[in-house]
């Protein structure tokens, strides 16, 4: 029975350990709490702080005004564009 317990808590801790790095990278990725917002529900989650550390930024030219395009690492597809606010 030590032994089962043993192992449970060895694998909690190394989940633990996997995604306490995961949500660090994310964290440290640059992006602002509402770039991160990735499925624009109006709040940013731990599993959005997560998915941030699989996601790049590149600069993409939108009718004429200078925007970034967040796209994913694993295919390169677009996540969203975000363009500077107008006056």
């Amino acid at each position: 029975m030590k032994k089962l317990l043993s192992g449970v808590v060895v694998i909690a801790f190394i989940f633990a350990a996997y995604f306490s790095v995961r949500i660090f990278i994310g964290y440290r990725s640059g992006y602002n709490y509402e770039d991160m917002d990735w499925n624009q529900d109006g709040r940013t989650s731990i599993a959005e702080i997560i998915e941030s550390s699989d996601v790049g930024s590149r600069i993409k030219n939108v009718d004429g005004a200078e925007c970034i395009e967040y796209f994913d690492y694993k295919d390169g597809l677009p996540i969203k564009v975000v363009c500077p606010k107008k006056n």
